[in-house]
């Protein structure tokens, strides 16, 4: 309800729209599908689609995983004795995240720009993972509060800056074809968030199986506890390096990204 509102924009009562009619919803949903094929033909926005995809579905494929860790290793079963320590990890991260992670990253992006922010903030979210490994101590469930702070600017880095960076990718469609298309770029950009988010859900069940982890138990079989822990670790070090092998030659720089902006300004009609 704030961007509604606070955030003034201009009437649309008096603007001259097509009418509603089933010739016209045809060639507007031709002309949607045409701008998805050309907003996808942008090589800095698939970068930004591809590396978002890796960092955040490889996350999410183990997320639910945080619960099995501390319930089934550091309390052997109990989840009465786990008590409020699930659910401090999402929140402790959460809170991190607010009011840490996002305001260093925003800083970062400022003294050492976007792409270099992004490569800097993965890569302390692979030391927040590693972190990990050794931090889930049975008898000492503190321990893993520790390597939050690090943990969480994969997920915290990576959506302060890639929203930025989707714009400066819209301003650069905008320089070359001279059309504004906020909508479309969002819309695929999300696409693709919800299309991996689906995929991590199979890929989580699929993971618990080849472990032979069993939630029906109180007591799980060592190899499925240790397997548990590689791929809470792992995978997302994994979907981390290969997001930031995308984007290693990412080009679309703050030089550029302002250049783009003052060109555009530039067309604008003097009022």
């Amino acid at each position: 309800m704030v961007p509604a509102i606070f955030i003034k924009s201009k009437s649309t009562v008096n603007e001259d729209y097509s009418p509603l009619t089933l010739k016209n919803i045809s060639g507007s949903l031709k002309e949607i599908g045409n701008n998805f094929v050309e907003a996808f033909k942008s090589v800095p926005f698939k970068k930004l689609c591809f590396a978002t995809f890796f960092v955040f579905n490889a996350f999410n494929t183990v997320a639910s995983f945080t619960f099995f860790i501390i319930v089934y290793y550091l309390f052997n079963g109990d989840a009465a004795a786990a008590g409020i320590w699930p659910t401090l990890f999402g929140s402790v991260g959460a809170l991190v995240t607010t009011f840490l992670v996002i305001p260093i990253v925003a800083k970062m992006s400022k003294v050492l720009g976007k792409k270099k922010a992004f490569m800097v903030s993965q890569g302390i979210s692979v030391i927040g993972y590693i972190m990990l490994w050794f931090l889930f101590i049975p008898g000492k469930p503190y321990m893993f509060l520790f390597a939050l702070p690090f943990f969480s600017f994969g997920i915290g880095g990576l959506f302060t800056l890639m929203m930025s960076m989707t714009a400066d990718v819209i301003d650069l469609d905008e320089l070359k074809t001279g059309k504004r298309r906020e909508g479309v770029f969002g819309a695929i950009y999300w696409w693709m968030v919800k299309f991996g988010f689906g995929i991590a859900g199979g890929l989580s069940g699929a993971i618990l199986s080849i472990i032979g982890f069993d939630s029906a138990i109180d007591v799980q079989t060592e190899g499925a506890i240790t397997g548990l822990r590689l791929f809470f670790t792992g995978f997302p070090i994994l979907g981390t390096l290969a997001a930031m092998y995308i984007m290693r030659n990412y080009d679309l720089t703050e030089e550029r990204s302002n250049e783009i902006r003052a060109e555009l300004d530039s067309r604008k009609p003097v009022e």
